[in-house]
């Protein structure tokens, strides 16, 4: 839910800088915006300001997920055999 809220809040922004003009041009801007929004996705982002302690700690959440997805698929294989 806090996601959505801040999402939305800057893209409010970013409408208003394209509005007024008042955008980098170099595409620059998109990518701070896009670093926001990621430290807002992962836990513990809002705290890292560099991007490149952002980036791996994306990695490693993305890993941590995709394990998770494995143990759930597992666990759901073994619970329909088992009801047969």
């Amino acid at each position: 839910m806090e996601e959505s809220r801040s999402y939305r809040r800057e893209m409010k922004q970013a409408k208003k800088k394209k509005k007024t003009g008042r955008g980098s041009g170099s595409g620059c801007g998109s990518i701070q915006m896009e670093m926001r929004r990621l430290r807002v996705l992962i836990p513990g982002g809002r705290r890292l300001n560099q991007p490149n302690l952002l980036l791996s700690k994306t990695t490693d959440y993305v890993m941590h997920l995709e394990l998770r997805i494995k143990f759930l698929k597992a666990l759901s294989d073994m619970c329909s055999l088992s009801q047969k």
